[in-house]
């Protein structure tokens, strides 16, 4: 007897369920398939941008239905040929298809279609907010040859800001000469580090390198190099430092935010676990973004720069009161306690009076928290309010024109840029009018100060800091004419019979060098001096490269403003004179600069000069 198993009720009706849903898909599918074939008939035809790989697509002996017994009966359906770009459905369904396997037919765009009008082929829509021409450099002249006889002293304060050259190598590179005004001629001396002595003695922060020599552009003239040399220290104090950024609008270009952004990491990679670090970003108006963090937390730091970005207007005066606030909250005692603006200059809303700006800035370095200024881009950079907040804020300016400038100027040389090792420096050179009929100061246009704003010590002057170089270099005339009474070298006084010359008429003495400084924290200054005499006198070639490779680069920068007291000089001549001292150059910067004296020798060709 043979026992048939009967289905549970439960179970046919799963199966009908199954054959239910099955067939609403196969018939979903088979609705779309004329839609689909013209579809790609068209994107085919027209030769769409986005091609269809018709094999891709093949679905060779896939089952739709399942075998015997459920709806619609029969055997397997199919899709096949998709290789050849025509679907094909089975012989069970063609007549529901009858469009299918017919040739594809050109697409035709609905009717009163206009075509959308295409850009010129040279068009390329720019990428990025863009600020043309509105770059602005403080406008000065040139320092006059002055007469011996008549103003014999001179008076200005030391410039360690090296923002002017890095600027006028982007324009160079560029292909265009730079505005006079853009073009200070300390700062190009000055960017370059030289290999000065620097005192034994630690007490003191500096020892004056100096050198007489001939003119390399006029026979008639020679030159006073004097150069000082901070010591550098040995140990780095503990460091709090506020980076203030501009994340305006325009700071949305490759050569603004993201450079910046780079750039703090690479000083981020300098400083020690315990140091401290906190971020404020400003546009429109000043947010923190981080508040103060130790470096060891180096990884936190690191996010909250990646996740800064760029919109709204400049707000330039919010954010320095945040990031001052943030410095004082977590000062340092006898640490570096620094903020370090980071912007295109452009400070357009809020705090307009930039008079009011400098005096609050002014105020804050009393309290011991020091400022610097990176300029970053092109179009839109201020140099003249960057340089006036760094002067005020017993800081230095720099303009990060690469990430290889920016190592130099936060990584190699993070120490002078950071620690300072005196304030207030400045210089007063007294000229002998019996060897020196003229003289003339070689750039510093900007740092002159009156002759009794030298004992003056509530008048602000520049900074050095630590293994930092600066450079001053004066054209003088020699001659004999009448000795000028009431000064040094028509009698002897009390305070030159000390000096280490003999004090019976100075008569070899060129000039009287002195040198006024403070300590970073101190309040009275302190006074360094040092008689120039013949014996400083060398001929061209027995002097030092660094000596020789800085007359090359004041004779750059003159030529670049004009060469009004440059005299044969000329590009070739320039080149000469820095190759013949390049010495150790071990990072490649006075290679870099003979390639940028030969670029403004093609360029000023091109550019009528």
């Amino acid at each position: 007897m043979t026992t048939e198993k009967l289905e549970t009720p439960k179970k046919k009706n799963n199966k009908h369920l199954r054959s239910g849903v099955a067939m609403l898909l196969a018939s979903a599918a088979l609705i779309s398939l004329p839609f689909l074939q013209q579809s790609m008939q068209g994107s085919i035809s027209n030769g769409s941008l986005m091609k269809i790989n018709a094999s891709s697509l093949q679905m060779d002996s896939v089952t739709m239905f399942g075998g015997g017994g459920g709806y619609g009966g029969g055997g397997a359906t199919t899709f096949r040929d998709m290789s050849s770009n025509v679907i094909g459905p089975s012989s069970g369904f063609r007549n529901l298809l009858p469009n299918f396997g017919s040739a594809p037919q050109p697409y035709a765009p609905p009717q009163n279609y206009v075509a959308p009008v295409q850009m010129q082929s040279d068009y390329v829509a720019p990428p990025y907010y863009q600020e043309l021409g509105r770059d602005k450099s403080p406008a000065y002249a040139d320092n006059p040859v002055k007469k011996t006889s008549a103003e014999p002293v001179s008076t200005f304060s030391i410039d360690v800001d090296t923002a002017s050259y890095s600027f006028i190598r982007k324009v160079l590179e560029q292909g265009r000469l730079p505005e006079k005004d853009s073009v200070r001629v300390e700062e190009l001396i000055n960017y370059f580090p030289y290999n000065y002595e620097v005192p034994r003695d630690v007490r003191d922060p500096f020892k004056p390198t100096v050198a007489v020599y001939q003119s390399p552009w006029n026979a008639e003239k020679k030159l006073l190099h004097i150069g000082i040399k901070g010591y550098e220290l040995p140990y780095r104090p503990k460091s709090n430092l506020v980076f203030l950024i501009d994340t305006s609008g325009s700071m949305n270009t490759p050569d603004k935010l993201p450079l910046l952004i780079s750039s703090f990491k690479l000083l981020l990679d300098t400083l020690g676990d315990d140091d401290t670090v906190s971020i404020v970003s400003y546009a429109g108006g000043a947010g923190v973004a981080l508040e103060p963090t130790k470096v060891a937390n180096k990884r936190r730091i690191r996010e909250v720069l990646d996740s800064l970005y760029s919109a709204g207007s400049t707000a330039g005066d919010a954010g320095i009161q945040a990031a001052y606030r943030l410095a004082k909250e977590s000062f340092i005692r006898e640490g570096n306690n620094r903020v370090i603006l980071a912007t295109d200059g452009d400070f357009n809303v809020g705090i307009s009076n930039t008079e009011d700006l400098k005096r609050f800035i002014a105020e804050k370095r009393d309290d011991g928290i020091f400022l610097s200024v990176l300029g970053f881009g092109q179009g839109n950079y201020q140099d003249a309010t960057m340089q006036a907040l760094a002067q005020n804020g017993n800081g230095n300016a720099a303009y990060i024109d690469s990430l290889n400038e920016a190592r130099k100027v936060l990584s190699e040389e993070s120490g002078s840029t950071l620690f300072t090792i005196a304030k207030d420096v400045k210089i007063q050179v007294e000229f002998n009018p019996a060897l020196v009929r003229d003289y003339r100061l070689v750039g510093y246009e900007t740092r002159h100060l009156e002759r009794q704003d030298f004992d003056n010590d509530k008048i602000d002057a520049g900074e050095i800091g630590a293994g930092h170089t600066v450079t001053a270099i004066y054209e003088i005339t020699p001659a004999t004419s009448p000795v000028l009474s009431g000064l040094r070298y028509k009698q002897p006084d009390p305070e030159a019979a000390r000096t280490p010359d003999d004090a019976s008429g100075f008569g070899n003495e060129i000039a009287f060098l002195k040198l006024r400084y403070k300590q970073p924290d101190g309040d009275r200054s302190m006074l360094m001096t040092r008689p120039i005499t013949g014996e400083d006198e060398k001929p061209f070639a027995a002097l030092s490269d660094d000596v020789r490779f800085a007359s090359a680069v004041a004779g750059f920068g003159q030529m670049l403003r004009g060469g009004r007291d440059t005299g044969s000089l000329d590009w070739d001549s320039i080149i000469d004179i820095a190759n013949n001292a390049r010495g150790d150059d071990p990072y490649g910067y006075r290679v870099g600069f003979v390639n940028l004296v030969k670029l403004a020798k093609t360029t000023g060709r091109s550019d009528g000069r």
